[in-house]
């Protein structure tokens, strides 16, 4: 019989398969075109993997005190696939100063270990889950930990400073954080907060800071962000029960004075700015205020080098509520004026 005969019903299919199965034979062939063994089959390669998911986690250890470092470790249901594995994480635990959002496991690794500190702000004591997962995964838990205040009578903040008292707006002010006592074995964090309530300005602290182990101080540096007018803003830094705060002002970088608050029966901040004006002598700023009730010094003095200076602003007990005032500011030929309103 011809062999195109056969060819005929079974088709090219029929001969591309009949060539893949004779391929491994000649591949066995030995030097010099003589039969040789038969090399082994080659492996097959998988068309799909199917990825790793989180199984859970550890913390250790399990119980700290408020600002303690812990270590926390995630493991996968198998190893992971070649390039790694992202898996994301999720809890009121700071994990950005030290992993990310997401932590990587390496190619081959069930598991991984790393860092965390969690928040310092603690007065009572809490158990918190740690979540994570992998890509196509819920969330699942992945460790608990109890976390129990810091003894004030042990530890706590002492103090929170800034380099400066009034910047213009945009500049960049230097704090410094001091405990009470050293800081323990790992270093201890304390928790920042910018506390913008006193206006538009906000002093960009750092979430946390972490004292060095057997230090008493760190320091950091923010920017300071404005709306314009003259105001202040006051971080602070907490550990559990202890606290303090320091305020930073913010200037335009015209001539200007502010807030545009006042309260009754209280004192507020008042500020001036002569924002980038040279000022190597220092300068005075003649003050006065347009509402009975109403009371601030005669004058201020800028120091020499500073954009501006603070002040107080005096509301009377008997003041008017929503009442309506203008605080003017009289420097270097230049009037200023800002309109105010009285509230609680």
């Amino acid at each position: 019989m011809r062999l195109s005969s056969l060819l005929r019903p079974v088709g090219a299919a029929a001969v591309a398969v009949a060539l893949l199965t004779v391929a491994p034979i000649a591949a066995g062939a030995a030097p010099g075109g003589r039969p040789g063994k038969p090399g082994p089959r080659p492996t097959p390669t998988p068309t799909s993997t199917i990825a790793p998911l989180v199984s859970g986690g550890t913390v250790s250890p399990p119980t700290i005190s408020a600002g303690q470092l812990a270590t926390q470790t995630i493991t996968l249901s198998g190893p992971a696939p070649v390039g790694g594995i992202w898996v994301s994480l999720y809890v009121d635990v700071v994990y950005a100063t030290f992993v990310g959002s997401q932590v990587y496991v390496p190619q081959g690794r069930n598991s991984v270990s790393f860092p965390i500190r969690l928040s310092a702000y603690v007065e009572q004591t809490q158990v918190r889950t740690l979540y994570a997962q992998a890509p196509g995964q819920g969330l699942v838990a992945a460790g608990t930990v109890t976390v129990v205040p810091a003894d004030p009578s042990v530890q706590g903040v002492k103090d929170l400073r800034f380099d400066r008292r009034v910047v213009v707006e945009g500049q960049t002010v230097t704090g410094t954080v001091e405990l009470t006592a050293p800081a323990m074995a790992g270093g201890l964090n304390v928790n920042l907060s910018p506390n913008s309530a006193y206006g538009g300005v906000r002093v960009s602290v750092p979430q946390l800071v972490v004292v060095p182990e057997g230090a008493t101080k760190v320091s950091f540096t923010a920017p300071v962000y404005g709306d314009g007018e003259p105001n202040e803003g006051n971080p602070s830094a907490s550990l559990g029960a202890t606290r303090d705060s320091a305020p930073v002002a913010a200037v335009p970088s015209a001539f200007a004075v502010g807030p545009g608050f006042v309260r009754v029966g209280s004192t507020v901040t008042g500020v001036v700015g002569i924002g980038t004006a040279p000022n190597p002598d220092g300068a005075r700023v003649a003050l006065s205020v347009g509402l009975a009730g109403v009371n601030v010094p005669a004058t201020v003095d800028i120091p020499a080098g500073s954009p501006g200076a603070v002040f107080p602003i005096i509301g009377a007990a008997d003041l008017s509520p929503a009442a309506i005032g203008t605080l003017t500011a009289t420097w270097n030929g230049q009037t200023t004026t800002r309109s105010f309103v009285t509230g609680y």
